[in-house]
């Protein structure tokens, strides 16, 4: 299951009249790195089936009302497919024809190619319902192309003659609900679950931030006073402000700094990497929570040591200069 797909930035490809790199983003966005052999057939083009390719897809069904009479989209489907995800998929040549007028309805060409190009999914999954219509609808659907399948499917036409309103697609409009519903129940899981690991995942460079501001604030008081010995200091400031003076004493926070900077990277490698909302996905942000725990409770408790001797030098430190310091860091 995937999050919907980016349908503002395939339309704008359209827009600019980029069908190609539209087509492109779509089969991207199917988890297809291949490479279009794009070409153009006329307006209102039917295909027989006679020149090499398979029109597979939102054409004709049962149903009166449904046709591609204004879009012609089809694939070519060669008979032995590099199995998915494979390198062997990796710019392998797929030749789409389209109709010259396919961007006159973005929203259901987007829709309708959708639906084509996941034939390539399933035939590279050799899949036993490959050639299954309902499965292929189902199959974009499920790989982000349910909005956009929602808005695309339905175009009403009108002529002299009245309204006529023509369906793209495979499921009925009962059929389409239940199985967008499903979808939305499912990916509303995962978002939440997703959306509570990007919460931790801010709060950990919300520290972070912090704790370098307090490294900071730590040096420049630390560094004043030093210039500026004062007579009489309470003897616990006198003690902690010596103890501040030893070998390393900051080096608990640099190091849980550098741990929460590293674990950042790899939180952000793995997010950037989210794909598919699935049970294996879950399972991997649970390890990296585990982890990330780990790093912040370190980060807070030097975090939590420093900020206390901060606070007993910030008494000795003269008002101006402390606001320039927290001004500068952000911090009070």
């Amino acid at each position: 299951m995937k999050a919907p797909a980016d349908a503002n930035g395939m339309m704008s490809l359209l827009a600019a009249n980029d069908v190609e790199g539209c087509i492109k983003v779509i089969a991207k966005s199917l988890g297809l790195p291949i490479q279009i052999d794009l070409s153009y057939v006329p307006s209102g083009y039917r295909a027989d089936g006679r020149d090499g390719f398979t029109s597979t897809a939102l054409v004709e069904t049962a149903w009166g009302t449904r046709g591609g009479q204004a879009i012609t989209a089809q694939v070519s489907l060669p008979e032995c497919l590099p199995l998915y995800g494979t390198p062997g998929l990796d710019n392998y040549p797929i030749k789409v024809r389209v109709s010259r007028d396919c961007a006159d309805k973005p929203t259901t060409f987007i829709a309708v190619m959708a639906h084509e190009l996941s034939h390539v999914v399933l035939h590279s999954l050799w899949h036993r319902e490959k050639d299954n219509e309902v499965y292929t609808d189902l199959t974009a659907m499920m790989l982000g192309f349910a909005p956009i399948m929602r808005d695309g499917r339905r175009v009403v036409k009108t002529t002299g003659e009245g309204t006529q309103t023509v369906i793209y697609g495979y499921l009925s409009d009962e059929q389409f609900a239940f199985a967008y519903g499903k979808i939305e129940t499912v990916l509303s899981k995962y978002r939440k679950r997703t959306s509570e690991f990007l919460d931790k995942t801010a709060a950990l460079e919300s520290l972070l931030t912090d704790g370098k501001k307090t490294v900071v604030r730590f040096g420049k008081y630390l560094e004043y006073v030093d210039r500026k010995l004062q007579e009489k200091m309470p003897a616990e400031d006198t003690y902690r402000i010596c103890v501040c003076h030893q070998p390393g004493y900051t080096s608990a926070i640099e190091r849980a700094t550098r741990d929460a900077e590293k674990e950042l990277q790899r939180l952000h490698t793995f997010i950037q990497a989210f794909g598919c909302y699935n049970n294996a996905m879950v399972d991997a942000i649970r390890q990296h929570e585990n982890q990330l725990w780990a790093v912040m409770s370190e980060l807070s408790s030097a975090h939590e040591a420093l900020l206390a001797d901060v606070a007993i030098l910030r008494k000795h430190v003269s008002p101006l200069y402390r606001l320039r310091v927290e001004g500068r860091t952000g911090l009070r």
